[in-house]
């Protein structure tokens, strides 16, 4: 069962949209891209930069968007 402050942060508005790691919940992810046909580019992989997080510097193939609560 989630803590209060879990909860309270879970609900930003401002977290919402927002690429989170799936495991973690960390904010810190980042996109593996990769050139496709010319100059177009896309997103292959996504990678965890919390060291604490067991997916760190590992890909997984999309992360979590928030809680989505901000667009009442």
């Amino acid at each position: 069962m989630p803590s209060r402050e879990n909860e309270y942060y879970a609900k930003k508005p401002t977290d919402s949209g927002q690429p989170l790691c799936p495991f973690c919940g960390s904010k810190d992810v980042t996109r593996l891209k990769a050139k496709g046909i010319l100059f177009f580019e896309r997103i292959i992989a996504w990678s965890c930069a919390n060291e604490k997080c067991r997916m760190y510097r590992k890909q997984f193939p999309s992360p979590s968007w928030g809680s989505g609560t901000g667009h009442r």
